[in-house]
């Protein structure tokens, strides 16, 4: 039996983050309707057209992903025609975002900020700002605590 202190499972840290992010995912849902785009494959875009040459498993490292979740996630991409790839220098097939992709990058960034602003609205100004330098200063901690 758990006491006032101790968190049942579904208040556990973890599980809150997890939890949150599946809903933010649902929440999500109505600004994406009309893009062929996910988070995710915002996220991968983003880091594709940061860093050209970028392979899958670059990819699955930089989103925390499994290979195999990269790997779907930029196959999907290469079919849009958003990225394409091309051989390396010693580094295997690298991921290139092309015009098309740009294009859509900006598209997905525009529904991050609708997303974020309503997500603003749910949470009042200042829950947003709080939870944000929280999850920012969060973000950090755990960055330097697995680094390798």
């Amino acid at each position: 039996m758990s006491t006032p202190t101790e968190p049942s499972g579904r208040d556990h840290l973890a599980h809150l983050l997890w939890e949150a992010s599946a809903r933010v995912l649902v929440f999500a849902e109505p600004d994406l309707a009309d893009t062929q785009l996910s988070l995710m494959s915002i996220g991968a875009l983003e880091n594709i057209a940061a860093t050209p040459g970028l392979t899958a498993s670059d990819l699955a490292r930089m989103s925390f992903k499994t290979q195999q979740a990269a790997s779907q996630v930029s196959n999907r991409l290469q079919r849009l025609g958003y990225v394409e790839r091309k051989v390396g220098a010693g580094r295997g097939v690298g991921l290139h975002i092309t015009a098309a992709g740009r294009r859509a990058l900006e598209h997905g960034l525009a529904k991050e900020q609708q997303l974020d602003r309503r997500l603003e609205e749910l949470l009042g100004r200042d829950g947003y700002d709080e939870l944000r330098a929280l999850l920012q200063r969060t973000r950090t901690l755990l960055a330097d605590a697995t680094a390798q």
